[in-house]
């Protein structure tokens, strides 16, 4: 039989890179905002860490919501496609300085085509079904761009061929917040969510700790739970192209024979067994091959 976690680590040597925690996650700030949003349901809670994983260190901004009357609920952690002023606001104004704004020229788009909670979480419904979230922008630390992030990715890994990818980085900031979050409040449930990107980042974060007690991961898609070695979908070869930084270097190696690959991600969803694990898929989204998902998920129980 095989072992997934043997299997997910060649799988890691071979994509992801080494997995590297932050050398430094401290909290410097952290400010209540709000103590009666959503008409005296929710708590804002602003904090501000200092991160480093070897370069200067860096601010990272998160934001807690919590139910006013269940301040221990189960906390879903997840990471934004826009900064935390844009998810975490009310009818178009933001607890956090500066004004919410738009995914760019073509955020109308994205939202008629990804729905509105592209951007903004349907919050208020979290908080009624008693669950708190905690949002963070990974991009301000390790920027989604293929120049720029793989300039930072360098010089804090010092060029090493074995350097994780911006993935990796980004999973490691979940798990150290969610390791922090367990510390001061062992009993509380955690679970990490993501869409496409950020849903590979979730199951990577579920790997690599025990704060974290289940994973929502939707449309990961390639290098997330869809299968590598089929031919549906997004191939290796286009993140490997398009994405550059989210990988390791050495993948490049399979970009053009994903086939040779030492696993595939039914290895990934299975290391995180025995935690919980939803994925969610949209049937005609095509490009994150949902029934490549399904059957690794498959294949992993």
């Amino acid at each position: 039989m095989e072992d997934p976690r043997a299997s997910f680590t060649a799988l890691e040597t071979a994509i992801y890179g080494k997995f590297s925690p932050p050398k430094q996650f401290s909290l410097k700030s952290s400010k209540i905002l709000s103590k009666e949003w959503l008409g005296g349901k929710a708590t804002v809670e602003l904090r501000e860490y200092l991160v480093s994983h070897g370069q200067t260190p860096q601010i990272l901004e998160v934001v807690l919501v919590t139910p006013s009357l269940m301040p221990k609920a189960p906390l879903i952690i997840s990471q934004n496609f826009s900064p935390n002023r844009d998810v975490v606001s009310s009818e178009g104004v933001s607890l956090l300085a500066g004004k919410p704004r738009t995914m760019g020229p073509f955020g109308g788009l994205l939202k008629f085509g990804f729905g509105r909670h592209i951007v903004t979480p349907p919050l208020e419904t979290i908080v009624d079904k008693g669950y708190g979230f905690v949002a963070m922008y990974p991009p301000s630390y390790v920027a989604d761009n293929r120049s720029l992030g793989t300039n930072q990715l360098d010089i804090m890994f010092r060029d090493r061929l074995d350097r994780p990818g911006a993935l990796s980085v980004w999973a490691s900031l979940t798990t150290a917040l969610a390791e922090g979050l367990k510390s001061e409040q062992p009993n509380r449930q955690l679970f990490v969510y993501g869409h496409s990107r950020y849903g590979k980042t979730a199951l990577l974060a579920a790997v690599y700790t025990d704060a974290v007690d289940g994973v929502i991961s939707h449309q990961s898609g390639t290098a997330g739970a869809s299968l590598m070695r089929d031919s549906t979908g997004e191939t290796l070869k286009d993140v490997v192209e398009g994405f550059p930084h989210w990988l390791s270097p050495t993948a490049s190696n399979y970009a053009d024979n994903p086939r040779s690959l030492p696993s595939d991600s039914h290895a990934l969803i299975a290391t995180i067994a025995p935690k919980s694990i939803f994925l969610g898929n949209a049937r005609r989204d095509v490009w994150s091959d949902p029934v490549g998902a399904f059957q690794a998920g498959k294949w992993a129980s």
